[in-house]
């Protein structure tokens, strides 16, 4: 046992015997060292130590050894004499000879020399060394431990840096004597770092018979193969060894002469393609550092082995690997250098001789043969690498490859054979490639390709009229055209080409977009104009100029194209795809935007009378997919709202246009119906305004957000064919959408309108309770799947009350409406004969016909919605409670509880962060917090519903306390059947029965008669694929629990999923299978 006050003999007497076990070493150990770190001093432990330092035996022997090494290793900072020091050090030097106590003695050298550096004279470090390297027994036939504590011991005087030029050398020396032969990993990382580190502490002791030994020692694990078992606990990887055999190979510029040869025969004799990887890896990373004098003999040899292995590699990752050695000894060879005459001739035996080697090998072969395509990337690496290496690549092969293009280009057209198209398609990838290599980064004052952009354009140019004549060819010439000419505009740092030769291809790309057959071309046109606008704003302007006028006379007057196959439909489509990737420039969008809704409105100033396009559908859809696009662009997103010119916004002539429209139908029909048929024009312009309003509304600036607000409210609260108006006929109530396009998202601009709400709230109230807007129901509550959907305009008015109540600003305010909604049971306030009955009442007071009473209560659950996302104090228990107690009533139950999914599923249309409204981060928990707690076992069905519904949208970390109350809950929703409640449960049963298995599978154990019955049933039965298959998921969970629980049950489970193997849905029959199998193993 432990004790501070135990005398210090029997514990050394203790630890020192052999027979004595490991729990009782240690106690004897930590009584010694704890004496020692007291009141003992080193001195009294060596003397009482004395008889058994020399004892016969080798265990009490070592173990007396032990206990000192042990107490200089736990006490470092134990003080020490220097005298003493030096005695203990020769002590233990000169016990290294006794082999039994080798291993002690090595740690307290180790100690010694970590702890008490300060007091080891250099001469006695010395005699370690030369003792330590004549061991009766050498190291390399020592077990692994020690040859490792040997290693570390070497390490560790290394890190000394006080042993002299003859020191350094028996350390070296004596280091490479005992890492020859050395295999295992755990050795080897080690003294790997420390060859490393010698070489680079003493260069200047490293003659040539060193380093040929250091490399005969290390070279022998080259390439290191080394594979860690599964689950290794040393962590030691091949990764590590691989850099750390490479640090050796660098440590000393000598290692050049020995290592690259080395490389080079190991590399033309393997063909493991990983060893193969590894080399060109090495001789990449060496080549970069060795200096350039130590390789001039070296880098011909080198290039020829590099360009073999791309050129003959038998796979992509030898290919890949050759060519990142390439680039990376091309970049090293490149100017400018610290030695440029070294510099000059290596560029001379590396760059320039597998430049030419590749050039001769494309000039016999055809430019699409494997041979031709390889050297190309040759080519390619070394352009990527350097302004001088694109230049000298430029130079000696430019006009051999502009030769072959138009070669091959002027030949299509006699030629009915694919060669000619596949070898001017290889040239032209060839030419493109290098002109990928343009530095896009880098601003040279003389550019490398300046003097060869004409012949390139007017090559590029050509070979594209030549492809596009022959109709049999293959596209990809066309695109690779396209590309290399996109490349002189946008790759060069500044522009390389004049204006007319910029205004010349944009017209070609125009022409392609407007006239060529090849979808993927007219494509590649389009990517090129649309990098080239977004490139900088004197192109966008040529852009701008010059492609968007034959781009919107197309618009006006499309025309089909019988030669082609396209149709003036087809035709008006694409151009329109094109102005929109354009439009993605600012300017481009603000000079497009208007002009193309006047266009499809059918405005022009020298008719007076509007006649809409033929296509204004199409047109009006493309204007908002083109404002979407620009979202994020809030300049132009304001544009839409406030023009920065006299002339009429975008938003406000598209919604005069569609009232215009609505007004002139009412004219012509007179009141319609709500059934009559729905006015074409609106239809048309409705959906895409709606969508330009909404982007409007959450990207725009607060300026914007306010003025579109006022401008659609006070439209809507003042004209004559207003949805909000009581005699609105069922063309007015098309308008519907535009309204709620913009309360949806009126939350950050809701205080400009704040004097409006008094009077649009009644407004939204009656039309979302209108009687002739009503779905007829029988008097009694049907099933849900049966109910006829809402008006459209009843839901647009249920949504924009609920974004209002969410994002009113005055409590005061918002409490005067909600004293309507909520806590008023009367049918009418005496201050408030104007507004509509509060619906609250009415959802309770039989006397109102059940459609009047569900519609009071959609619009009663939306506002619920809106207050229960914000998180209001004082409202939300108020709103929870009443709903509550309506699911005792018969009528009106079920529609509760379905109402309920309204109100916790997410919305994304409004009532999201992107729509500014007001969400608390905590909604959920507290609807959990109240809701929950009101279940009790005698509830009725629906309430059982409710809070099912509740807790599948309650985050799992504030469900896991009540995860006992919630199981049998989940098991009787998932055995539920009926119906109208089975679609509404199957979903949220699954999802809480997964986080409650996952929790804590054992909570199911009670429950497997009725779990394995309702998993089956909700397999075949559930709506969504997905909830079948987690339900098949679930049942694989079950299947790896104990076997003697769930063994009664195999037959059942196996017999059951028949049905899942003949479900319509091929991922649900492939998972049936996998969980089939799984129960059919067990």
């Amino acid at each position: 046992m432990f004790s501070l006050d135990a005398p210090l003999q029997p514990a050394v007497e203790g630890f020192v015997d052999p027979e004595n076990g490991e729990s009782q070493h240690t106690t004897h150990l930590n009584n010694v060292v704890m004496q020692i770190h007291r009141n003992t001093s080193i001195q009294d432990l060596i003397t009482l130590l004395g008889p058994q330092l020399t004892h016969v035996q080798d265990k009490r022997r070592s173990r007396a050894t032990l206990l000192l090494a042990e107490v200089l290793t736990r006490l470092p900072e134990l003080k020490l004499a220097a005298d003493t020091t030096h005695l203990l050090l020769v002590f233990f030097v000169e016990r290294l000879a006794d082999t039994p106590s080798l291993g002690p003695c090595l740690k307290a050298l180790s100690a010694l020399l970590s702890f008490h550096a300060a007091a080891v004279p250099a001469a006695d470090i010395l005699l370690l060394l030369e003792s330590l390297f004549s061991l009766p027994s050498p190291i390399p036939t020592l077990g692994q431990a020690m040859r490792k504590q040997c290693f570390q011991l070497m390490n560790i005087v290394l890190e000394l840096n006080v042993v002299d030029t003859h020191g350094a050398r028996v350390l070296m020396e004596g280091f490479l004597a005992a890492m020859d032969g050395e295999k295992d990993p755990r050795n080897l990382l080690l003294c790997l770092q420390l060859a490393s580190a010698l070489l680079t502490a003493f260069p200047s002791n490293v003659d040539a018979d060193l380093i040929r030994l250091f490399f005969h020692v290390t070279s022998c694990y080259f390439p290191i193969t080394f594979k860690p078992p599964p689950n290794d606990p040393y962590g030691i990887t091949s990764a590590q060894l691989v850099a750390a055999l490479r640090s050796v190979f660098i440590a000393h510029d000598s290692m050049a002469k020995h290592v690259v040869p080395m490389v080079l025969d190991k590399l033309s004799r393997t063909t493991v393609t990983d060893m193969t990887v590894d080399m060109l890896d090495t001789l990449a990373f060496c080549c970069t550092r060795y200096p350039l004098n130590r390789l001039l003999t070296q880098f011909t040899p080198v290039a020829t082995t590099v360009y073999r292995s791309i050129l003959h590699g038998d796979n992509q990752a030898v290919i890949a690997a050759a060519t990142a050695t390439l680039r990376a000894i091309a970049k090293a060879v490149s100017p400018p250098s610290s030695l440029p005459g070294m510099q000059a001739l290596a560029w001379s035996k590396f760059v320039v001789h597998v430049v030419q080697t590749a050039l001769r090998d494309m000039q016999d072969q055809a430019m699409d043969s494997m041979v031709s395509l390889r050297a190309a990337t040759v080519l390619t690496g070394v352009a990527a690498q350097s302004a001088a290496g694109l230049t000298y690549v430029l130079e000696s092969s430019l006009p051999f490859l502009l030769s072959r293009v138009s070669a091959a280009a002027a030949a299509l057209p006699t030629s009915s054979c694919c060669s000619t198209s596949s070898q001017l398609e290889a040239a032209l990838a060839c030419l493109v490639g290098l002109l990928d290599c343009i530095d896009v980064d880098v601003d040279h004052v003389t550019p490398p390709v300046l003097p060869h952009v004409q012949p390139i354009q007017a090559a590029l140019v050509q070979s594209f009229h030549f492809a596009s004549a022959h109709v049999a060819s293959s596209s990809r010439p066309q695109r690779l055209c396209l590309q290399g000419l996109a490349k002189l505009v946008l790759r060069p740092p500044s522009p390389l080409l004049q204006d007319d030769s910029v205004h010349s291809l944009v017209d070609l790309w125009t022409t392609v977009v407007l006239t060529h057959a090849a979808a993927d071309v007219r494509a590649e046109a389009t990517a090129a104009l649309k990098a080239t606008a977004n490139k900088s704003a004197v192109l966008a302007h040529h852009v701008r100029e010059r492609s968007l006028p034959p781009l919107m006379h197309v618009v006006a007057s499309p025309e089909a194209s019988p030669a082609l196959g396209r149709s003036a439909t087809d035709v008006l489509k694409d151009v329109l795809a094109v102005l929109a990737e354009l439009s993605t420039e600012p300017s481009i969008f603000m000079a497009l935007v208007l002009p193309l809704c006047q266009l499809g409105l059918g405005i022009n100033p020298n008719q007076p009378l509007l006649q809409l396009h033929p296509q204004t559908k199409d047109i009006a859809s493309a204007v908002a997919n083109i404002v979407r696009l620009n979202q994020l662009n809030v300049a132009c997103i304001d544009a839409c709202v406030l023009p920065t010119t006299a002339t009429t916004s975008v938003v406000q002539l598209l919604v005069d246009t569609v009232v215009h429209h609505v007004r002139q139908q009412l004219e012509l029909n007179g009141h319609a119906l709500l059934n009559h048929d729905d006015d074409a024009v609106t239809v048309t312009l409705v959906p895409p305004t709606a969508v330009i309003l909404g982007v409007v509304m959450q990207h725009g600036s607060i300026q914007a957000q306010e003025t579109l607000l006022q401008y659609v409210l006070s439209l809507f609260l003042t004209m004559e064919v207003s949805p909000l108006q009581p005699q609105a006929t069922a063309v007015s109530l098309q308008l519907m959408p535009l309204l709620g396009a913009v309360l949806y998202s009126a939350g950050a601009a809701l205080a400009t309108i704040a004097p409006a709400l008094p009077t649009l709230l009644p407004l939204l109230f009656e039309l979302a309770q209108r009687p002739l807007l009503l779905p007829p129901h029988t008097a009694v509550a049907t099933p849900l799947t049966a109910s006829p959907p809402p008006h459209p305009a009843t839901t647009c008015a249920l949504k924009s009350i609920a974004a209002l109540l969410n994002a009113m600003p005055d409590d005061a305010l918002l409490h005067q409406y909600l004293s309507h909604v909520v806590t008023s049971t009367t049918s009418s306030s005496s201050d408030g004969g104007n507004l509509p009955p509060p619906v609250a009442s009415v959802v309770v007071d039989a006397g109102y016909p059940l459609p009047r009473r569900l519609a009071a209560l959609q619009v009663y659950l939306h506002a619920t919605k809106a207050i229960v996302l914000r998180a209001h104090a004082t409202t939300v228990p108020v709103v929870f409670t009443f709903l509550w107690s309506l699911l005792s009533s018969e009528e009106l139950k079920l529609h509760v509880a379905h109402g309920f999914e309204l109100v916790l599923d997410d919305w994304t249309d409004v009532l999201t962060a992107a729509s500014h409204a007001l969400i608390s981060p905590v909604h959920r928990q507290r609807t959990f917090s109240l809701l929950f707690p009101l279940l009790t076992t005698k509830e009725n069905m629906e309430k059982r519903v409710v809070t099912l519904l509740v807790v599948a949208h309650t985050p799992h970390a504030i469900l896991l306390p009540h995860v006992l109350d919630i199981v049998p809950l989940v098991v009787d929703a998932l055995n539920l059947k009926e119906p109208p409640y089975a679609a509404l449960l199957g979903h949220p049963a699954l999802v809480t029965f997964e986080m409650c298995f996952q929790h804590d599978p054992q909570l199911v154990y009670g429950y497997l008669n009725q779990l394995f019955p309702g998993l089956l049933w909700q397999s075949q039965h559930c709506h969504a694929v997905k909830d079948r298959l987690r339900a098949l998921g679930c049942l694989a969970s079950l299947a790896k629990i104990k076997y003697e629980l769930i063994h009664p049950h195999k037959e059942r489970v196996i017999k059951g999923l028949l049905a899942a193997l003949d479900d319509r849905k091929r991922t649900v029959r492939q998972a049936a299978v996998k969980v089939r199998n799984q129960w059919s193993i067990l």
